[in-house]
């Protein structure tokens, strides 16, 4: 991997590099260990919230690419760092994808599952944020706040598929086809496209957003999107996770739409430093997920 976070039940994750290892450590214990030159650099997975071990981050390890460190899971405990659990290293996208996936769910208890709930519950407007931006589509009140009890009715943070960055698009994911009717999509991305070529679904311009338009139909037509299963793929360690979403009309799909996240850029958005709040979404979450 080619992210790492120090806090179990924290959803930010950092470039592995020296700088921001040592920025964010540090480089003291527990994240480092041993001594007489031999050193240990430990952290946390940004997926799972396993201990992870950064190798080629201060030397040439062996089996280190020339001047790119990464991450890989240590399976066991790491006082002070994380306790190892078994079905999260199994289940995290960076581990190997020849293992048998647990069928299971998280503990309600884990502190992953409660961070993922917390996160929802109280970052809901960046979540929807980040949504629009990776689907091109600007949902109102109403379609989010049944996105939300469904994801609440589903228990989905309890879901191993579920991850710190990939929130957004599990909101929607296993849901019945969701209208478009009345929303907004982003003018020129490949809905708005998708859309254009459909008879009696009109985009109409909006007053208050520039770059998105809503979408209108005749009276018999439905327009709607619908969000599949994910896709985590692992290319130079960096982890990509693609959502297909259909984009249907009258019950035929005109194509799919790759809505894509990563750690890093979800992260960034999360902790961005002038983020306003929007408290209208922040009330909305609160309302459906309790206090």
């Amino acid at each position: 991997m080619d992210v790492f976070k120090t806090t179990v039940g924290d959803n930010r994750a950092w470039p592995i590099s020296q700088e921001s290892y040592y920025m964010h450590t540090g480089g003291l214990r527990p994240f480092v260990a041993g001594g007489d030159g031999h050193f240990t650099y430990y952290a946390v997975c940004p997926a799972c919230d396993n201990p992870i071990q950064l190798v080629g981050l201060n030397r040439m390890e062996q089996d280190a690419k020339p001047l790119r460190p990464y991450g890989r899971h240590v399976r066991k405990d790491v006082p002070g760092v994380a306790l190892y659990d078994e079905d999260a290293y199994l289940s995290c996208p960076y581990s190997d994808p020849g293992y048998d996936r647990p069928s299971g769910l998280r503990r309600p208890s884990d502190p992953t599952s409660l961070a993922l709930y917390e996160l929802m519950r109280d970052r809901f407007d960046r979540i929807e944020y980040a949504w629009r931006l990776s689907s091109g589509i600007w949902l109102g009140g109403k379609p989010l706040r049944t996105a939300l009890r469904g994801w609440r009715e589903n228990k989905a943070w309890l879901n191993y598929g579920s991850t710190y960055c990939n929130l957004p698009q599990m909101l929607f994911l296993g849901h019945p086809e969701q209208s478009l009717y009345g929303q907004c999509v982003r003018n020129g991305g490949q809905v708005s496209e998708l859309l254009k070529q459909a008879d009696g679904v009109r985009l109409e311009p909006v007053s208050f957003t520039r770059g998105y338009m809503k979408v209108t139909t005749t009276r018999f037509v439905a327009a709607t999107f619908t969000v599949g299963v994910p896709k985590a793929q692992v290319i130079d360690q960096h982890l990509t996770w693609t959502f297909l979403m259909g984009i249907n009309v009258d019950g035929h799909q005109l194509g799919r739409v790759p809505v894509s996240t990563d750690p890093e850029w979800f992260s960034n958005i999360i902790d961005r430093p002038d983020w306003h709040d929007n408290q209208r979404l922040l009330d909305l979450a609160r309302d459906v997920l309790g206090d």
